[in-house]
């Protein structure tokens, strides 16, 4: 049985169970991004600087940004929820991102939500 195609045109799908819409938040900001994010909200929220601009930096990726809203977002009989907004400054280039960042039970924050931030969500909301 093949596994090739001869159709030089149209390239073979062997990977059909992957999105190939990958979300741009995902190949940008890393796991390693996404702590260090969370670690300053959390840090924010325990020095009760609530307000932004507050920044952020991985030396590791060398991406680093700005985190420029934030909005309490808890629901009853949760955790404590923060929606927020954030510049990053990656290889991919300068981006806006929305995202919600969680405590867990461990009352420790993470990123639970992250997407780019577009033009239309900006005139939608």
């Amino acid at each position: 049985m093949p596994i090739g195609s001869s159709d030089l045109e149209t390239p073979l799908d062997l990977t059909g169970s992957i999105d190939s819409q990958q979300n741009a938040a995902d190949v940008d900001i890393s796991s390693q991004d996404r702590a260090i994010i969370a670690r300053a909200i959390a840090t924010a929220h325990e020095a009760g600087k609530a307000e932004p601009p507050f920044s952020w930096s991985n030396p590791i990726t060398g991406n680093s940004g700005t985190i420029v809203a934030v909005k309490d977002d808890t629901q009853a009989g949760g955790t404590g929820c923060t929606r927020f907004e954030t510049t990053a400054n990656t290889v991919g280039g300068v981006r806006a991102y929305l995202g919600t960042a969680c405590r867990d039970l461990m009352q420790e924050w993470a990123i639970i939500d992250l997407a780019v931030k577009n033009a239309e969500a900006d005139s939608a909301g």
